[in-house]
């Protein structure tokens, strides 16, 4: 038996290797045994998870950079028409001050000329109204002065805040744009990897999940945290895939994020930031529904469902199942989100 193993072993190195020398932009560092093919598919595996993790930071920083300079603009389109009816209205101050001007001269004579033509006490009245209203034109206002100069001042503050916007948004347009090309450089090799992986036998590609899924005997708490473990353990056997939700594929943190829906509960889109949800439990009072993190900085999560093991999405090429809790990667953080 022992012999046996040994010879399948000695054959799928060999086609690992053929593979590997033909296939198109092969790295010269990728190695040519089956355990270090798996192993070097793993760590490239885990690499794309966590720079994956990074580029959904990212890219929601991109998002919400992208609302706050369209918020930005339209504050300072705002200001604008603010600025430009103070002028408006300045302008047309002046326009009726020239005309005053021109009637101050006559004012001596208006006033004479009130009393002149006034045919009744009423009439002279109306007529000397008529002269005050000169008087007063004639001055103009300087509040009207002070309001286009805030006017202009909140317009050049508006645009100066629009114009930092642009330049965060393009700084954070460039780390999401530096992210996605590490991404696809880590698809390309793990493309190259998968390539020789196709050639192995299913039988020998199971190898690749790594130990059997170990939720034969899995029971079911009630209440919330019991339906958002349905749900989740109902995933198994689900492939694994970047920045799915649901409902045919999930990635780890869109797997969590799917379930505690079914619960009610909304949990953020990464789990970088869903470790900051829910209180810190210790890894010896663990029990069904707590979360628990892996690696540092955080790009990984799992569903315990007891003590011992959880239910996660793994990696690619793989699928949701349950593992041992220790085995899925060094534990940086367990937290409770449904007490």
């Amino acid at each position: 038996m022992g012999g046996t193993s040994s010879g399948a072993s000695l054959g799928v190195a060999v086609v690992l290797v053929a593979t590997l020398l033909v296939a198109p932009g092969s790295s010269a560092a990728q190695p040519t045994t089956v355990a270090g093919l798996l192993a070097h598919y793993h760590d490239l595996s885990k690499e794309a998870e966590r720079v994956n993790e990074e580029l959904l930071i990212v890219q929601e920083s991109l998002a919400n950079q992208q609302r706050a300079s369209a918020a930005a603009k339209a504050a300072a389109d705002d200001a604008k028409e603010a600025a430009d009816e103070a002028l408006r209205r300045a302008n047309s101050v002046q326009d009726l001050d020239r005309v005053a001007e021109m009637m101050t001269a006559r004012r001596g004579l208006d006033s004479l000329s009130a009393l002149a033509d006034s045919t009744s006490p009423t009439d002279l009245l109306g007529r000397l109204e008529g002269v005050t209203l000169t008087t007063r034109l004639t001055g103009g206002d300087p509040a009207d002065d002070a309001v286009l100069a805030r006017a202009e001042q909140a317009e050049r503050t508006a645009r100066a805040a629009e114009t930092a916007a642009e330049q965060a948004e393009a700084k954070v347009a460039a780390s999401a744009a530096d992210v996605q090309r590490r991404r696809s450089d880590l698809d390309r090799q793990i493309r190259e990897v998968r390539t020789a992986l196709d050639n192995l036998t299913p039988e020998q590609r199971s190898l690749l999940a790594g130990v059997e899924d170990y939720g034969s005997d899995v029971v079911v708490p009630g209440g919330d945290v019991g339906g958002m473990l349905e749900f989740a353990l109902a995933q198994r056997g689900k492939p694994y895939l970047w920045g799915a939700v649901g409902p045919d594929s999930y990635d780890c943190s869109g797997l969590v994020q799917t379930a505690f829906r079914q619960a009610g509960v909304t949990m953020p889109r990464v789990s970088r930031q869903q470790a900051l949800v829910g209180r810190a439990v210790p890894r010896s009072n663990v029990r069904p529904g707590d979360l628990i993190f892996y690696f540092q900085p955080v790009h990984h999560v799992a569903i315990a469902v007891d003590s011992t093991r959880a239910v996660h999405a793994p990696s690619f090429g793989e699928t949701v199942k349950i593992a041992p809790i220790d085995a899925i990667g060094p534990i940086t953080v367990i937290r409770r989100v449904i007490a």
